[in-house]
C-alpha cells in the first residue's frame, strides 16, 4: 500500500475546512500560486492586522507621553502610518517549497492584494516585461535583473507619511527638498526621481584572483534616463569628470573623480537615439562585447524553460565558486589547516546556497506571485536561520584574523612585484650604461617584464626607478612598501 505523506493529507484537509472560516476567499485566491504537495507550506492572513497593530502602538504611545512629560508628543497615528506604507493593501501571503529532482527546488509565494498595491508594495511597475538583460549579458556574467521601478511610489509615501505627522506643513517642507536643484543644473531632485522611474536592465560578474583579490564588473540601463546625462554635464565637469560626445552618444568618464587606486572604473553614456542612461564598469564588457549571451548558456535555459517568459521582475544567479578561495587559504601557513573543515562547513551551511537560481515575480490578476527554481528550498532558508546566527558570531571572530593574513599576503605579493622591478632595473642599466628608468620602459611584450599586476590597490604608472635608491609603492590602504635596491 503506497504511504500517504502527511504534508500533503494535511494541506487538502485545511483546503477543506477553510471555506467555513471568514479568510476563505484569500486562502483559495492562493491555492493556484503555492504547492499544495512541498515540503513546506504557510498561509498568514493579515487582514484587519494594521488596524490592531496600529491600534495598539497608539496605546503604547500614549502611554510613554503620559510618562514622559518631558518628551514633546508627536501628533502620529499608527494607524494611518501604516495605511500610508501600504499594509491595507496586503491581504495575506502564503509560501511554499517543493523537492525536485537533482537537487531542485521549486519556491513559491503570492502576496494577495487588496486592490492595486499601495505605498511601498507599488514599488514595481505591474507592466509585464521580458528578462531583457539575460538577452544582453555576455555569458560570463554571474548575475543579472530585469524590473521596472517606480521610485515615485516612496517619494509619494514618504510625503503622506510627513503630511499625517506634521500637516500641512510637513508636505511642504518635503515638496520643497524635493523642488531643490543641484547646482550647476536646471534639475530639481524631484525631475530626478521621475526620470529614473522606469525598467532597469543590470548584469554583473563577480569573482576572486589570486591573492583574494575580488573582481567585479557591471553594467545597467535605465529607460528613459539618458536625458539626465546632458543636463549635469556642468556640475559633473567641475567635480572631475570628463566628457566626450561624437554624432550617436555623450559619454562620461569617472575616472579622475574615483583616483587610481579604486577598485573599478566607472562611465556613463546617454546614446542620443534610444534615450537611455547607461553606467558601466569596463567598456569591453558591455551587450556590444562579442561573444555568447547569459541567456544561451545551458545553465540559464534549464531554468529559464520553467519560469513565466513575461513578469514584473526577473532575477538570476549564476551562484557562487569559492574554490579559488579555499585554494588560497591552503597556500596560506596560518589557515591551511583549516582549508578542509571550511569547506566541509561551507559545504553543509551554504553549499545549495550557491548553486543557480531564478526567481521570476509577475501579477495573478491582482495578487503579486513569485515562482523561483534553486539549489534550496525556503525550508533550508528557516533551518539555516540559527546555525548560519552561530556561524556569524564565529565569523565575527575570525574575520580579523583573516583581514591580517590576507592583508600579509597581499604585502608580500606586492613586494615581490618591487623585486621583479628591481631586477628588470638592473638589466635595464647594464644594458643601456643609465641611472635612471621609468616603468614605461620596462613593462610590455617586448620588454623586460611582460606586464605587473596590482594586487592592493597599488599603483606602478609614472614610477621611476634610479640605481641605489630604494623602491617605493603606495598600497591602496595608504600603507607604504618599499624595498632596499
Amino acid at each position: 500500500m503506497k504511504r500517504i505523506s502527511p504534508l500533503p493529507l494535511a494541506a487538502a484537509i485545511l483546503t477543506l475546512l477553510i471555506p467555513n472560516s471568514p479568510s476563505a476567499a484569500s486562502f483559495q485566491d492562493a491555492i493556484p500560486h503555492i504547492d499544495l504537495d512541498g515540503s513546506i507550506l504557510g498561509y498568514v492572513n493579515f487582514e484587519d492586522d494594521g488596524q490592531e497593530i496600529g491600534t495598539a502602538l497608539n496605546d503604547i504611545y500614549q502611554q510613554v507621553i503620559t510618562h514622559t512629560p518631558e518628551m514633546p508628543p508627536i501628533p502620529v497615528d499608527f494607524t494611518q502610518l501604516l495605511d500610508n506604507l501600504g499594509f491595507s493593501s496586503l491581504n495575506a501571503v502564503a509560501f511554499s517549497s517543493k523537492d525536485l529532482k537533482d537537487g531542485q527546488h521549486r519556491n513559491r509565494s503570492v502576496a494577495l492584494m487588496n486592490g492595486s498595491p499601495t505605498g511601498i508594495y507599488a514599488l514595481y511597475s505591474l507592466s509585464p516585461l521580458t528578462f531583457s538583460a539575460a538577452q544582453k549579458a555576455p555569458a560570463d556574467a554571474t548575475g543579472a535583473m530585469t524590473t521596472s521601478v517606480q521610485l515615485t511610489a516612496l517619494r509619494d509615501t514618504a510625503t503622506s507619511i510627513m503630511q499625517q505627522i506634521m500637516g500641512p506643513m510637513g508636505e511642504s517642507l518635503v515638496k520643497q527638498q524635493l523642488m531643490q536643484v543641484i547646482p550647476g543644473t536646471d534639475l530639481s531632485y524631484d525631475a530626478i526621481i521621475n526620470t529614473l522611474s522606469g525598467k532597469w536592465d543590470a548584469f554583473w560578474h563577480q569573482s576572486y584572483r589570486e591573492n583574494l583579490q575580488q573582481e567585479f564588473k557591471f553594467w545597467v540601463s535605465i529607460e528613459g534616463a539618458g536625458s539626465l546625462l546632458p543636463k549635469l554635464r556642468n556640475f559633473a565637469e567641475t567635480q572631475g569628470v570628463t566628457f566626450s560626445e561624437n554624432d550617436t552618444t555623450l559619454k562620461a568618464n569617472f575616472g579622475l573623480l574615483l583616483g587610481a587606486n579604486a577598485a573599478f572604473s566607472l562611465y556613463a553614456e546617454a546614446p542620443k537615439q534610444g534615450g537611455e542612461l547607461i553606467i558601466y564598469s569596463h567598456p569591453d564588457w558591455t551587450p556590444q562585447s562579442p561573444g555568447e549571451r547569459l541567456a544561451s548558456t545551458p545553465a540559464f535555459q534549464q531554468l529559464a524553460a520553467q519560469l513565466p517568459a513575461k513578469a514584473i521582475a526577473f532575477n538570476y544567479s549564476v551562484g557562487a565558486d569559492l574554490k579559488p578561495l579555499l585554494e588560497q587559504f591552503a597556500t596560506m601557513p596560518q589557515l591551511a589547516k583549516y582549508s578542509k573543515a571550511a569547506e566541509s562547513l561551507i559545504e553543509l551551511l551554504i553549499g545549495d546556497f550557491l548553486k543557480p537560481s531564478m526567481t521570476v515575480t509577475y501579477m495573478a490578476g491582482e495578487h503579486i506571485a513569485t515562482d523561483q527554481y534553486a539549489g534550496y528550498s525556503s525550508k533550508q532558508v528557516i533551518m539555516a536561520l540559527p546555525t548560519l546566527a552561530a556561524s556569524g558570531i564565529g565569523a565575527a571572530m575570525a574575520i580579523p584574523a583573516f583581514q591580517k593574513v590576507r592583508t600579509t599576503s597581499q604585502e608580500k605579493a606586492v613586494t615581490n612585484n618591487l623585486r621583479q622591478i628591481a631586477a628588470a632595473a638592473d638589466q635595464y642599466f647594464l644594458e643601456n650604461g643609465k641611472t635612471s628608468v621609468n616603468i614605461k620602459d620596462l613593462i610590455g611584450p617586448d620588454k623586460y617584464l611582460r606586464s605587473i599586476t596590482p594586487v592592493a590597490g597599488e599603483s606602478y604608472e609614472g614610477m621611476t626607478i634610479e640605481m641605489d635608491t630604494d623602491i617605493s609603492v603606495t598600497l591602496g590602504n595608504g600603507k607604504v612598501i618599499t624595498l632596499d635596491f
